[in-house]
């Protein structure tokens, strides 16, 4: 394989990894929200 279609192919991989992990976080914040969030809150004075 070429140095070129190795370079597009590796490019095309991460472009499809990166686009499944932004599709993923999107789907799992609402539902990591709650672990994320503090259980204090802090009181104005």
């Amino acid at each position: 394989m070429a140095r070129k279609n190795r370079v597009a192919l590796y490019g095309r991989l991460g472009l499809i990894l990166m686009a499944f992990a932004l599709i993923g976080g999107v789907v799992a914040e609402p539902l990591l929200r709650p672990l994320w969030s503090s259980r204090l809150t802090l009181a104005e004075r």
